[in-house]
C-alpha cells in the first residue's frame, strides 16, 4: 500500500527548481528534430552540460570543466575537436531549410524523462556535499550511480506522463525546433553552446510546456521517485542529507 505523504519518510534535500531541471529536459527532448547524427549530439551534449553546470551553481558550487564533463556523461577527448574539421564545419542552412519539421513525440518524451531523471539525482548529490572535492565521491563513480539506478528503476511512468505533454505541445515543439535549427543554421556546431544558453533562456513559449511538464511530475506516485533515489543511495554508498 503506497505510504500517505504526510507520514512517508522526508525525501533527499534538493537545490536546483523544478523549472532549471525542466528546461533542460525539454531541450533535450527536442533534440531528434535535427536530422545530422553528429548534430543532434553535440546538441544533446551541450545542453546537458549546461544543465549539469547550472544544476551545480544552483547548490552553490561553481564546478570545474571536467568535472560537468563526467557528471554529463561524455565520454574522454573533446567532441568538438575530434568532428569540427568535418561535417560540422559545413554550413547548416543548406542542410535544414527545407527541411519539413516532424516531432517523435515518444522518442521526445523518453529523452526528456530520462535526461529529468539524469538531472534529479546529480542535484541530490551536489545538494548533499557528496561529489568531490567537496564531498568523498568522485564525480565519476557519481556518473556511474545515476547510470546505475536510472538503469534499474522504470523510467517509463514519467516518460507515459510526459508523452501526453508533448503530445498536446507538439505545435509549440515543432516551432521551438524550428528555431533551434534555425540558429544552429546561422553557427556552426562549435557555437552550440551560444545557440543552447539562448534557446534555454530566451524562449516564453517554452514556459507553457514546462509548466504542463511540472504537472506531469507531480502526477507520478511518490513510490517511482522513493525507489530511484534508494537505488542510487545504495549505488554510492552514502545516505543523502534529508531535512
Amino acid at each position: 500500500m503506497p505510504q500517505d505523504e504526510a507520514t512517508a519518510p522526508p525525501r533527499p534535500i534538493r537545490g536546483a527548481s523544478e523549472a532549471l531541471l525542466l528546461t533542460h529536459a525539454l531541450l533535450v527532448g527536442l533534440t531528434p528534430l535535427i536530422p545530422v547524427p553528429i548534430v543532434d549530439d553535440a546538441v544533446k551534449g551541450a545542453i546537458e552540460r549546461r544543465m549539469v553546470r547550472q544544476v551545480g551553481q544552483a547548490n552553490g558550487q561553481d564546478l570545474d570543466d571536467d568535472t560537468v564533463k563526467i557528471l554529463a556523461g561524455e565520454e574522454s577527448g573533446n567532441f568538438f575537436v575530434s568532428v569540427a574539421k568535418g561535417i560540422v564545419t559545413f554550413p547548416f542552412k543548406l542542410i535544414f531549410r527545407k527541411l519539413f519539421i516532424v516531432l517523435e513525440v515518444k522518442r521526445a518524451s523518453d529523452l526528456a524523462s530520462h535526461a529529468y531523471h539524469r538531472g534529479h539525482l546529480i542535484d541530490l548529490a551536489l545538494a548533499s556535499g557528496v561529489v568531490a572535492p567537496r564531498g568523498p565521491i568522485p564525480a565519476l563513480r557519481v556518473r556511474e550511480a545515476v547510470a546505475a539506478a536510472c538503469g534499474a528503476v522504470n523510467v517509463s511512468p514519467l516518460g507515459r506522463a510526459f508523452r501526453s505533454v508533448f503530445a498536446g505541445s507538439k505545435g509549440v515543439l515543432e516551432s521551438l525546433g524550428k528555431d533551434l535549427l534555425s540558429r544552429l543554421g546561422k553557427s556552426s556546431v562549435e557555437n552550440v553552446a551560444k545557440v543552447v544558453e539562448e534557446q534555454a533562456t530566451n524562449e516564453p513559449r517554452a514556459a507553457g510546456v514546462i509548466g504542463r511538464m511540472e504537472e506531469a511530475v507531480r502526477s507520478v506516485p511518490r513510490v517511482h521517485f522513493d525507489d530511484l533515489e534508494a537505488r542510487f543511495e545504495e549505488r554510492l554508498g552514502i545516505r543523502l542529507t534529508r531535512k
